[in-house]
């Protein structure tokens, strides 16, 4: 007996000695490790949203800002009665309570004390009423969040873009500290663009918790979240609305610039959309009408439309012509209404001809035979060097989050991407915007600009200024240098190729119908062929009538002619003429900008020189085709279709 209890005691004390030598580890020497621990299970970080940054026009208007949006949520371990709970927000809601009983159960966590949202966006009536009865309401609360909000809706929505829930791709590319704030991002346009200025940095702070996690006191003082930086445009959302008026029932796009900064005063792609309806997820019915037709209003035309330039496209063959040599302003080409190649015959808008013209008077009268005859001399690859040399088949680098390249052709593009070798014949349409050529709308108009700037190239912008939140850190575009290159043409050149393009708007010529009697405007139509003439012989009578197989309408201009302020493109697709369809809208644009945004200088009367050119014009028309006829108030006939 004596050795067992022995035995017994020995045994005991081992175990004490063990469980002594466990208790001295864990206080002494992991003592602090578990009291760590032990403060990290009782406290919590809960993180605060900052608010996105602001959008403004150049005026300082609003176009997207934030709005509260309240919510309403349920702790079930706080309701006595979940029913009853239930039943009187229903009522207070007109929610189904069937259906909040199925949202409170379906998405109830194993975590005690763990909110579960019911309702979203909700109203401040209704939240007001739910905080006046909440002790009727037992377990539910109304939590507040910021939700974007796009004030101006469609008038600026592709500039803008929209606003969506981050997805996996981003959300690797988004810093710790914005990840609460950032869980909505920019999907498109500006708010995707400038997304990482817009996004404000995470505050928060520290609550201590009991062991089933219920809140007890806040610890410290919270960390404020600091909202995202504020960005200015150099939109004016007045020319946006007045040129969604003007564009009513059409699709296409207008851009207004001003050459010298390279500002973008307004940019509207047609048909538009409500960026509105994807704050918070949008709907099937919605998405499906958006993506599902064949208008497909999320492409913004002005920066992902390609298109034959048409006529436009002459000022390049001009451009090149008089820098190589081959022309100069005075080159008289003659034109019968149609040139011959081999065997091929390519007609000129007006069969009987315009007869000897000059380059002015080509440009004025959008001659096709004299760059048919200008375009064989160049060659294709020459062409397509000068078109590139003014911008064009590349992007501009606009703050958009899309942007298309378009399509210069060359002898070795066709070789390696058609193999097959470049034909003569192939360069005649090129010569006037046609054949395999296409350019974006914002190429388009920063070409023009060139022109207007006699050679200087501004690369295009949509940011006037980004405000950091505290107001002290703030980048204003015009401290910025812009970005410029000066193309190694001589200036007299421009200065010829502006006289044509004032002979078109001012003169006889096919842009006549832009006429303004408060100042002197160079312009250029442009009607850009669907289908070639054939092409339409190939199809019955009836397929030729649908519209979409019509000529797209453009026109570009700057004003005044010669001291540039503003610039302007309108296309109009499927719209026919440029000179009777977009001419006419880019005559009302710069007359609006005139009179409502900033007067034109200098003001009447005109250049003393241009009037005296355009008398001259006027003499040489009234001789070949006699006087005109004095009953159209735009000054003659209607105009060609070019």
């Amino acid at each position: 007996m004596r050795t067992r209890l022995a035995v017994i005691a020995a045994g005991l004390a081992v175990l004490f000695l063990v469980l002594l030598g466990r208790l001295w580890f864990l206080q002494l020497v992991s003592g602090q490790y578990y009291a760590d621990l032990a403060r990290g299970n009782r406290i919590r970080v809960i993180p605060q949203e900052a608010p996105r940054g602001i959008i403004y026009d150049r005026n300082g208007v609003i176009l997207a800002f934030n709005r509260p949006a309240f919510n309403i949520q349920l702790i079930p371990e706080d309701a006595a009665d979940l029913s009853l709970s239930l039943q009187n927000l229903a009522r207070v809601t007109g929610a189904p309570q069937q259906y909040l009983l199925a949202t409170a159960n379906s998405n109830r966590s194993q975590r005690k004390f763990k909110s579960i949202m019911l309702l979203k966006d909700i109203g401040r009536k209704t939240a007001d009423l739910i905080d006046t009865y909440e002790g009727d309401l037992p377990g539910i609360s109304v939590a507040v969040e910021s939700k974007r909000l796009y004030p101006t809706a469609f008038l600026s929505s592709h500039v803008l873009g929209y606003v969506g829930v981050i997805n996996e791709s981003q959300l690797k590319n988004l810093p710790i500290r914005k990840l609460y704030s950032g869980r909505i991002v920019g999907q498109s346009g500006i708010e995707s663009m400038l997304n990482d200025m817009l996004i404000g940095v995470d505050g928060g702070k520290q609550v201590e918790v009991d062991n089933v996690g219920r809140e007890l006191r806040v610890m410290g003082q919270p960390v404020r979240p600091v909202p995202g930086h504020d960005i200015t445009l150099t939109i004016d959302l007045r020319l946006q609305r007045y040129v969604r008026t003007l564009m009513a029932g059409r699709d296409g796009s207008v851009i207004v610039m001003k050459p010298r900064t390279g500002e973008i005063l307004s940019m509207n792609s047609f048909p538009d959309f409500d960026p509105n309806l994807f704050v918070g997820g949008i709907k099937d019915k919605h998405w499906n009408r958006l993506t599902g037709g064949e208008d497909k209003p999320l492409i913004n035309k002005s920066t992902q439309g390609q298109y034959p330039p048409g006529s436009i496209f002459k000022m390049i063959l001009a451009a090149a012509g008089l820098d190589l040599g081959i022309i100069d302003s005075g080159s008289i080409y003659n034109c019968p209404g149609y040139f011959r190649l081999n065997r091929e015959i390519s007609y000129c808008w007006k069969r009987d001809g315009h007869g000897d013209v000059t380059l002015k008077e080509a440009l004025a009268y959008s001659c096709n035979v004299y760059f048919y005859k200008l375009g064989q001399e160049l060659g294709v690859d020459r062409i397509s060097q000068y078109a590139k040399l003014f911008g064009l088949g590349q992007p501009t680098n606009l703050e958009t989050d899309s942007e298309e390249e378009g399509l210069l052709p060359s002898k070795a593009w066709k070789l390696r991407v058609l193999k097959e070798k470049w034909y003569m014949g192939e360069t005649v349409p090129v010569s006037i915007g046609q054949g395999y050529l296409s350019v974006t709308p914002i190429q388009l108009i920063n070409y023009v600009n060139t022109l207007a700037n006699r050679g200087l190239w501004v690369k295009p912008t949509l940011l006037r200024q980004v405000v950091s939140p505290d107001g002290y850190d703030t980048i204003s575009a015009d401290a910025l240098p812009r970005q410029t290159r000066l193309l190694p043409i001589a200036a007299e050149h421009f200065d010829t190729i502006r006289e044509g393009m004032i002979q078109a708007v001012e003169g006889r010529g096919t842009a006549r119908r832009a006429r303004s009697l408060n100042f002197v405007t160079a312009g250029k139509t442009g009607t850009s062929q669907v289908v070639g003439r054939e092409g339409r012989r190939k199809i019955s009578e009836e397929a030729q009538q649908d519209k979409r197989l019509k000529s797209h309408a453009l026109f570009v201009a700057f004003a005044p002619a010669h001291k540039p302020q503003v610039s302007v493109l309108v296309l109009v697709e499927h719209g026919g003429s440029g000179g009777v369809i977009a001419a006419p809208i880019g005559k009302k644009i710069l007359q609006f900008y005139d009179k409502h945004i900033e007067a034109f200088a200098p003001r009447l009367p005109r250049f003393e020189f241009v009037e005296e050119s355009r008398r001259n014009f006027q003499r040489e028309l009234e001789a070949a085709f006699g006087p005109a006829p004095s009953a159209d108030a735009e000054g003659g006939a209607s105009p060609p279709n070019n």
